[in-house]
């Protein structure tokens, strides 16, 4: 007769770091829809909060979501190449107006005092008057900025006059002088419909001599890579090519061909910018550069801090997310592997750990990602399209969990998907995300326990336990332990290395002690609990009671487990 050990009584934690053998999610430990909670020496895993929409929030006419954002306490989202306003807190929508271009993520950025919103959306600048509530793009068939060739002499009451456009309105301006002769002029209105710069005339029945030319708005139009920028009254885009081009000073309707610097440490092309500290970041494909505003009184005010440059670049600029006074991006550099990195300082950290890492090195484009705070956390959102799959790293308890949702794909099917709201603001106490879809805006809310009525698949999966000993184990108890809920917890196990599991067996979350019996034998298994109600709930761990088979022939256990 077979001998029996001593019951073993195992805590199984279920907050699970992701871990995966070759960069799919099908197979190894992870924990979904949930974030960790550390306290007193316990860590527990805590539910997401659910999404809501209409009746609540009012949903934006169908189409792809492009970018949202907060601007004197309303919230506005482009959807379909126009621009909406939302009233809070009714959410109540008007149309401000339409962009032209490509249907493509929209970049954000307010300038001093709310004065303007600009965007742009990789092709085109827009501006949002906060005063006026005019909506209109920024063109480059104006006259932008004027330069003095000879100032001449003589001069009491000059004016200037610019030849007209072949259509639209003229440009005029005011001339300065001192002691006769010509200083400068301001352009009070730049006109529209230029095609070249025009000649520029300066009048005065006493003097002479006096000589200027214009240039016309240069507003860059060779393409726009992710990210805008407010550094000191300039509002900043930059090119694949690697320029950053600045506004005029407290003016972003201006802007001035001459007022660019390259980005020329590295050879590489610009895949993003971002603000950090004071400084503005190029990142390029494998490095990255810093720049700071010395103050230039001609051309680009900004100027190289080549100490600070990274040897590290950017995957897909529209990983770069900015906050909390850094900066966190999908990295990589002339090696060709991808990791996440955050800026400590002026110093990158690596946060993305080796599992991470080979989700990253199978999705190398269409990455899209944002930071939101929630609860005390921080977290940053990323969303590999190619791969159907989200990944959230929570920046305190510093680990990656996955998100998903319930939604219908492209080919429309209706199944677990990545975590659709692409885009994030907020506004007061009220979390607002934008779909990337179909144009639906949820809010965020501890409320609700369901997205938008459907379930949230928070769950917990194991990785391969065998206790350290390849011997078979005979499962007896399986307890769950954590919050006290109304829900049900259904528990299930794979003993063959994910490649089947075994039917799902419901526990009540609301007995004193929640817990199945008789669960089988295995030498190695991993299990997978899971919740869909729509309750919150955290988890602590799993208690196991198992018996080890100590002497076993053709995989016959103890006595009585045979059969």
């Amino acid at each position: 007769m077979d001998n029996q050990t001593n019951m073993p009584i195992e805590r199984i934690p279920l907050t699970q770091p992701i871990n995966t053998r070759n960069g799919f999610l099908n197979t190894d430990s992870k924990c979904v829809n949930g974030y960790f909670e550390s306290s007193e020496g316990m860590r527990m895993f805590v539910k997401r909060p659910g999404l809501i929409t209409a009746p609540d929030i009012p949903s934006l006419p169908a189409g792809k979501g492009q970018g949202i954002y907060t601007f004197r306490n309303n919230v506005y989202a482009v959807v379909n190449n126009v621009l909406y306003k939302m009233a809070v807190p009714s959410f109540a929508t008007t149309v401000v107006g339409s962009l032209s271009g490509p249907i493509a993520t929209c970049y954000f950025v307010q300038t001093l005092d709310a004065q303007y919103l600009f965007l742009h959306n990789g092709t085109n600048g827009y501006l949002l008057n906060g005063t006026t509530g005019v909506f209109s793009q920024i063109t480059n068939d104006k006259v932008a900025v004027t330069t003095i060739i000879t100032g001449g002499s003589g001069y009491t009451a000059p004016t200037v006059v610019f030849d007209p456009p072949p259509s639209g309105t003229t440009a005029t301006g005011t001339v300065q002088m001192t002691s006769g002769i010509i200083t400068g002029i301001t352009i009070t209105d730049g006109g529209s419909g230029y095609v070249t710069a025009p000649n520029v005339t300066i009048n005065d029945p006493t003097g002479m001599g006096a000589a200027a030319t214009c240039l016309l708005n240069f507003f860059p139009t060779s393409g726009l890579v992710p990210g805008a920028i407010f550094l000191d009254s300039y509002v900043i885009v930059g090119t694949p090519q690697g320029r950053l081009y600045s506004s005029n000073v407290g003016d972003p309707t201006t802007w001035n061909a001459l007022d660019y610097i390259s980005a020329e440490a590295q050879p590489d092309l610009s895949i993003g910018i971002a603000r950090h500290l004071n400084y503005v970041l190029d990142f390029g494909q494998w490095s990255t550069e810093f720049f700071y505003d010395a103050g230039n009184p001609i051309a680009s005010p900004l100027t190289s801090a080549p100490s600070y440059q990274l040897e590290i670049g950017c995957l897909d600029g529209n990983t770069i997310v900015a906050f909390d006074q850094t900066v966190m991006w999908v990295g990589t550099s002339k090696t060709g592997s991808n990791s996440v990195y955050l800026l400590d300082g002026v110093s990158p950290v690596k946060v993305s750990s080796t599992y991470i890492d080979r989700i990253l090195n199978r999705s190398p484009t269409d990455l899209t990602a944002y930071a939101m705070k929630y609860n005390g956390h921080t977290f940053y959102v990323l969303t590999s399209h190619l791969f159907n799959v989200t990944i959230v790293y929570d920046v305190n308890e510093k680990v990656w969990v996955q998100w998903t949702m319930w939604a219908t794909d492209d080919a429309g099917n209706y199944g677990e998907q990545y975590f659709r709201p692409l885009y994030y603001t907020y506004i007061g106490i009220t979390h607002v995300l934008l779909d990337d879809d179909n144009g639906k805006i949820y809010g965020m809310s501890e409320n609700f326990y369901t997205d938008s009525g459907a379930p949230i698949y928070y769950r917990s999966v194991t990785n391969l336990i065998d206790n350290g000993t390849t011997k078979r184990k005979f499962y007896n108890r399986v307890e769950i332990v954590g919050d006290k809920v109304a829900a049900t917890m259904n528990i299930r196990h794979t003993d063959n290395d994910y490649q089947s599991w075994s039917p799902y067996r419901a526990v009540n979350l609301n007995q004193s002690r929640p817990q199945i019996y008789q669960t089988g034998a295995a030498r190695r298994r991993a299990w997978e609990f899971l919740c869909t109600d729509n309750v919150p709930l955290r988890l602590d761990c799993a208690e196991i009671d198992f018996n080890i088979g100590e002497l076993e022939q053709d995989g016959v256990g103890p006595t009585q487990y045979r059969k």
